[in-house]
C-alpha cells in the first residue's frame, strides 16, 4: 500500500490517520471471521480428500471461531487427534489449509485498508 498526498495539509493526513485507527478494528472484523470461516472449510475439504477409513470422520473434528480480530480453526475435541500418533504420522491438514488461505486473508486486508485511506475509490 503506497500513501499518496495531494493538496492537502499535513493536518488533513493526521486527522485522516486518527480516525482510521479508530475505524479499522470495526472493518477489518469481517475479514478476520470470512478468511476464518474459509479456513474451516478449506481444511475440512482437504481432511476428508486425505483420510482413510481410520479417520473418515476426523473432518467433522474441524471448527472455527473468531471474535474481533482474532479467530482460529482446527480439531476441537478432548482426545488424541486422529494421525496425529506415530502409527499415522504428521496430520498436515491444518498447515496446508493456512498456505491456501493466507495470500487470499492478505489481499483482502490490503483492500480493506485501502477503502480506509481512500474511501468510494
Amino acid at each position: 500500500m503506497i500513501i499518496h498526498v495531494e493538496h492537502s495539509g499535513v493536518t488533513d493526513l493526521a486527522a485522516d490517520l486518527r480516525t482510521i485507527a479508530v475505524e479499522a478494528g470495526a472493518r477489518m472484523a469481517p475479514v478476520v471471521d470470512k478468511n476464518v470461516r474459509l479456513g474451516e472449510r478449506t481444511a475440512k475439504r482437504l481432511a476428508k480428500a486425505s483420510s482413510g477409513l481410520h479417520g473418515k470422520n476426523y473432518f467433522k473434528r474441524i471448527t472455527s471461531e473468531s471474535h474481533g480480530l482474532e479467530g482460529e480453526w482446527g480439531p476441537h475435541d478432548g482426545g488424541v487427534p486422529v494421525g496425529g500418533g506415530w502409527r499415522h504420522g504428521e496430520n498436515t491438514d491444518q498447515d496446508r489449509s493456512a498456505d491456501l488461505v493466507a495470500p487470499k486473508f492478505a489481499r483482502d486486508v490490503a483492500n480493506e485498508a485501502d477503502k480506509l485511506f481512500w474511501p468510494g475509490a
